[in-house]
């Protein structure tokens, strides 16, 4: 369900999310947090044109571990990106606005479905819900460049 790649330094979790998105899921991701450790910047991206889906109305499961997952996002010390390479929607577009910054190679990004805006790559960034705007074949390099420049210096 969750890949986890290194490379230069950070850390690619890529999410094999089923739609919409589990308790499996979410648990997974808390895993690999603490997993991953503060010592590495972390990219997040999803596969096949979703960043990641929103839960089930009525998973109660899905939407209790939410929150804290969320929390430990917000808290990873390191910088945390999220590389939407596709639709990112409820709980999923939660999912990004919870990282440090968020690059949009493509997709639909709907803050609140069902009666959120839904907004393009190019709307998004102009309307503040993700940073930069880039090609799909750019992405991950754009957002591990971007995690890398926002880390502290070791010194």
């Amino acid at each position: 369900m969750l890949d986890l790649h290194y490379e230069s330094g950070a850390v690619v979790v890529r999410f094999r999310a089923p739609r919409p998105l589990s308790a499996e899921l979410l648990d997974g991701l808390a895993a690999a947090l603490a997993y991953i450790g503060p010592g590495h910047p972390i990219v997040l991206t999803g596969v096949d044109g979703v960043f990641a889906a929103d839960v089930a109305p009525r998973d109660s499961a899905a939407l209790d571990r939410l929150p804290p997952v969320l929390e430990a996002l917000r808290a990873h010390p390191l910088p945390l990106v999220a590389a939407l390479n596709g639709d990112a929607i409820g709980a999923g577009y939660h999912l990004a606005e919870a990282a440090d910054a968020r690059i949009i190679s493509g997709g639909i990004v709907q803050p609140a479905p069902p009666h959120g805006m839904r907004y393009g790559p190019l709307a998004a960034v102009a309307a503040g819900l993700a940073e930069v705007h880039c090609a799909p074949e750019d992405l991950i390099g754009t957002a591990l460049r971007h995690a890398r420049a926002q880390a502290p210096v070791a010194g």
